[in-house]
């Protein structure tokens, strides 16, 4: 099941009914994190940024990003485990050694490598969590091409 923008704003109104923040603290908050005073003018990616500056400090451990990987219907499940496979290969080569690499780092490694990471591509990139089976696949092989790259 995808995630939707709705439920994220919703999420974020919770976050801020949950710590006393009214409209406007929310909406300068908004702007500083990343710099829209719309939730409706954010991509999920922006909405995710500014949820987890919400909810850091109040107690609650951070969702394991990856936790995705294991929800996918079975036809994508299997690339997305082939690709945290992969980031926790990649993480294995950092110095100090990671459990696994971050979903941002992987997000931002398969952008780049899919000729993506340019602005006008903001709008379309969804990101691992939500590609469809042919773009989790050329992650997959981009991400294996990354790690041929830093391994030697």
């Amino acid at each position: 099941m995808p995630v939707d923008k709705a439920s994220r704003i919703r999420a974020v109104h919770a976050a801020c009914r949950a710590q006393g923040i009214d409209d406007a603290q929310r909406r300068a908050i908004q702007l500083q994190i990343t710099g829209k005073a719309s939730l409706t003018d954010m991509s999920l990616g922006d909405i995710a940024r500014l949820l987890s500056h919400l909810n850091r400090g109040t107690g609650k451990r951070p969702a394991n990003p990856w936790a995705f990987v294991f929800r996918l219907p079975p036809e994508r499940r299997q690339l997305a485990q082939k690709l945290y496979r992969l980031a926790q290969r990649i993480g294995a080569l950092q110095q100090p050694p990671l459990d696994v690499m971050p979903l941002a780092y992987m997000n931002q490694i398969a952008r780049r490598m899919l000729g993506m990471d340019k602005p006008e591509f903001d709008a379309v990139w969804v990101g691992i969590e939500l590609a469809d089976e042919t773009t989790l696949y050329k992650i997959m092989q981009a991400m294996a091409v990354h790690l041929q790259r830093h391994a030697g």
